[in-house]
């Protein structure tokens, strides 16, 4: 081949190169204006509402920064452009909002100029290891939702979440709902309360890692939360939690009852939870009975903190088989059945 038809065909080559790189240039700048442009209108299917805060000292450029970390924007740059126009800076309102994702800038923008949304709120917090029906119990009391409702919705809605079980399972959310501190309007429907439980929890969870370390462990999310919430409610001193878990699994490995008193005041009325637990009461025939029925409980008995769910993944290595109270929050470990007892003799009396 000689050199000039050579030279012809790079120049044919660099020609189409660049006539391909300009109209995947052209394509993905067609593509964003479009996008900002829906962006910019609007959406007419609103989305779930997002609770919007302004506080003193806000300026519109950190309005604009909070407005695109909760999802309500995408285009930052462009928002802050449009908001000079608006005169933002001197015409935004301290105060709290609630924005529908999807709403379009100019909706956003006469909403923060007006702050004609605010609704009373009231702060709660769920201590770690509260059951679900003390959860909706508490936040009926605050004047948050209905018992009817709440039950309602836990059995029968859909949050979007994978690791939720099927709709319609009995107990269904017990375990997912993260005991933190949080801030509802009084107002606020029971759905979008429950969510910010389970957003809060799956937020949690991938903090810290812990769903690649169940998928690793073999295990599922449910059996893991049903053995966190008895680690949660057998002992909230965090230096023995892994330990505690490791007693469990043992006993699991070898098909022993995990004979967790937890699991029985799980079973019993409130007003008898705090009594002691007889030989009349191991006798419950309930699939919650860990002294009765071998394996974990059909589903978790409380709604664990991220330490047990951590300590149920990552048990301590031992061989303990058992565990007894000390009386000041902590407990001892034994191997046997023997030394077991004498740890029960001399710590219980």
């Amino acid at each position: 081949m000689g050199k000039k038809k050579r030279k012809k065909i790079i120049k044919k080559v660099i020609k189409l190169t660049f006539c391909l790189i300009l109209i995947a240039l052209l394509s993905v700048s067609i593509y964003f204006i479009i996008d900002i442009g829906n962006e910019i209108k609007g959406s007419d299917v609103k989305g779930e509402e997002v609770t919007f805060e302004i506080v003193s000292g806000d300026s519109a450029s950190s309005v604009t920064s909070k407005l695109k970390e909760l999802g309500l924007i995408k285009y930052e740059n462009i928002f802050k452009f449009l908001s000079r126009m608006e005169n933002l800076e001197r015409n935004i309102q301290i105060g709290t909002y609630v924005i529908n994702l999807g709403s379009s800038y100019e909706e956003i923008f006469d909403l923060l100029k007006s702050n004609t949304t605010y609704r009373d709120s009231v702060r709660i917090t769920f201590t770690e290891g509260s059951e679900i029906k003390d959860i909706f119990a508490t936040l009926v009391a605050n004047g948050i939702g209905t018992m009817d409702r709440y039950e309602q919705v836990a059995k029968g809605w859909d949050f979007g979440y994978s690791f939720l079980p099927e709709i319609g399972t009995e107990n269904r959310l017990e375990g997912f709902l993260y005991p933190d501190t949080y801030d509802f309007f009084v107002d606020e429907k029971e759905e979008s309360v429950i969510k910010r439980f389970l957003d809060n929890f799956n937020k949690k969870m991938t903090d810290a890692g812990l769903w690649e370390k169940i998928s690793q462990s073999g295990e599922t999310i449910y059996d893991t939360l049903k053995l966190a919430s008895i680690i949660e409610k057998e002992s909230q001193y965090g230096p023995e939690l892994a330990k505690i878990s490791s007693v469990f699994h043992n006993r699991l490995d070898i098909r022993m009852m995990l004979q967790s008193d937890a699991t029985v005041n799980y079973i019993l009325d409130k007003e008898d939870r705090y009594s002691s637990i007889s030989s009349t009461t191991m006798a419950i025939d309930n699939p919650y009975n860990t002294y009765k029925y071998y394996g974990l409980t059909p589903t978790p008995i409380c709604n664990p903190s991220i330490q047990s769910i951590t300590a149920a993944v990552e048990p301590e290595d031992t061989e303990y088989l058992y565990f007894c109270s000390k009386g000041d929050g902590s407990h001892v470990f034994a191997f046997t059945y023997e030394e077991h007892l004498q740890n029960v003799k001399k710590y219980l009396g």
